[in-house]
């Protein structure tokens, strides 16, 4: 599948990065934006990073087959806000009970958003690293050098990482906010699920445990260390 996402890096690209170095060292500033965007071909709009998250399946009981599992491509859209405070961009989105559908889910889409474009960029993706491993394994096993990486969420190992996941969620589109700062782009799926609002709905822990993760980390910048540099008094 080809993507339309296209890798844009400024033609001074070190230069700037010291720049923005030496800026942060003297405001005492610990994160620096970087010196590349992406760019949708489709419509224009920029990004300063992309990124996939995955919520599995709840448990199968003998009254319950479960819900089904959820995958998504998030954007920090570039330049809405203060870089400091972002605006998310809902991507693409499945969902499917069946766990090979979903990891083959997770193949087309990073294709289409630009995977490759920067190592970083959808080689690994937010969620529970625990869950199918052996299934992943197999599944990887096909993908020699492309494998499908999983990276666990900020507070996933807490017993209230749902709440805090349905919490940082909140906290984007509240009715009672002047800004949202999360953009569904006329998808249905997670919309839908929030309205719902089952506990550990895998929809709310694949997008709410990738903007809670995102908002504590603030993944989309550059962080350097101060060690590294002196500034006399």
């Amino acid at each position: 599948m080809e993507s339309i996402i296209k890798k844009i890096t400024h033609p001074y690209a070190y230069e700037l990065r010291q720049a923005r170095l030496d800026a942060a060292i003297i405001t005492k500033k610990p994160m620096i934006e970087r010196p590349f965007y992406y760019e949708n071909i489709e419509n224009n709009e920029q990004y300063y990073d992309i990124y996939g998250c995955i919520g599995w399946p709840t448990a199968v009981s003998e009254k319950d087959e479960g819900r089904p599992g959820y995958l998504a491509i998030v954007a920090v859209i570039k330049d809405a806000q203060p870089i400091e405070e972002p605006i998310f961009r809902l991507l693409a989105e499945a969902e499917s009970k069946n766990i090979p559908t979903l990891l083959n889910h997770t193949i087309s889409m990073r294709e289409k958003y630009g995977y490759g474009l920067q190592p970083t960029l959808l080689a690994s993706w937010w969620g529970d690293p625990d869950r199918f491993i052996t299934t992943i394994a197999r599944f990887n096993e096909r993908y020699k050098g492309k494998e499908l990486a999983i990276s666990p969420t900020v507070d996933l190992y807490e017993s209230t990482c749902f709440d805090d996941y349905a919490r940082s969620m909140q906290s984007l589109i509240s009715k009672d906010i002047e800004v949202k700062r999360f953009k569904f782009s006329g998808l249905e799926i997670l919309k839908s699920r929030l309205r719902e609002f089952k506990r550990d709905e895998p929809a709310v822990m694949a997008v709410g445990g990738l903007v809670h993760t995102l908002l504590l980390s603030t993944e989309w910048m550059d962080q350097h260390s101060s060690n590294c540099f002196v500034i006399d008094n």
